[in-house]
């Protein structure tokens, strides 16, 4: 079904919404017609199904059939120390697909970019929401280095190292976790030594050639979501 982001607030069933903006290029683009269903989401959980009434060239209106209020899937995090800006844009969209709810931008010895919120960020954002129809947008925190986050941080972290080959592993069965993921050119022996000191860290080696950031990412999550989840702890 056809998707579209909107900002829009608390609706229920019966109530109709005048869609303006650039959604309305969106859906001109795709020449909806009256009648139409089509799935709205505002990145907060909340998802309607909805009927389009009648559009203009500056307006559409739609009729809500259905309204849900959705749960995150599952309880993912993702902790990343800045690839470059390509890479970086490609991470977003994967976790919006994969239902991150968290993302914890990283300063470290090999990071290759600053992260800096802005429009082209926002549209990456909702292109993935419309696409995967997540209802939620993933919270993204201020950058912070990695030692402040390894100090600050109070949950599990899944760590993806993809310098051991240690094949020892053991049952994990906490659900909760933070991701953590190097750059390109991975984490220091001193940065690695000091994630391995944090008190709930999970070590994830898969047996796979050296990954880009972007790769890792998704390795890593479908990893952790699989039935059969193992992994080392320290």
């Amino acid at each position: 079904m056809r998707a579209i982001f909107y900002p829009f607030e608390n609706h229920a069933a019966g109530d109709l919404i005048q869609i303006t903006g650039d959604s309305v290029h969106h859906l001109t683009v795709a020449r909806v017609r009256e009648n139409e269903k089509i799935l709205l989401l505002n990145g907060k959980g909340q998802r309607l199904l909805g009927i389009i009434q009648a559009f203009s060239k500056k307006s559409v209106d739609i009729k809500i059939a259905e309204s849900e209020n959705c749960k995150p899937s599952h309880e993912l995090s993702l902790a990343i120390a800045m690839p470059k800006k390509e890479a970086f844009e490609d991470i977003l969209k994967m976790a919006v697909e994969l239902g991150v709810t968290e993302i914890f931008p990283l300063t470290s010895d090999y990071s290759q970019h600053e992260f800096s919120p802005n429009d082209r960020i926002q549209r990456i954002l909702e292109s993935a929401l419309v696409q995967s129809n997540n209802p939620f947008f993933p919270h993204i925190h201020p950058e912070q280095i990695l030692n402040g986050f390894l100090s600050s941080h109070t949950g599990s972290i899944a760590f993806f190292n993809s310098k051991t080959s240690d094949p020892e592993k053991v049952q994990e069965s906490e659900t909760k976790k933070t991701i953590l993921i190097g750059p390109e050119g991975g984490f220091s022996a001193q940065e690695i030594a000091t994630i391995l000191k944090y008190p709930k860290t999970l070590e994830i080696h898969l047996p796979t050639p050296i990954l880009r950031a972007s790769t890792a990412v998704a390795a890593s999550i479908g990893f952790l979501l699989s039935s059969s989840v193992t992994a080392k702890t320290h």
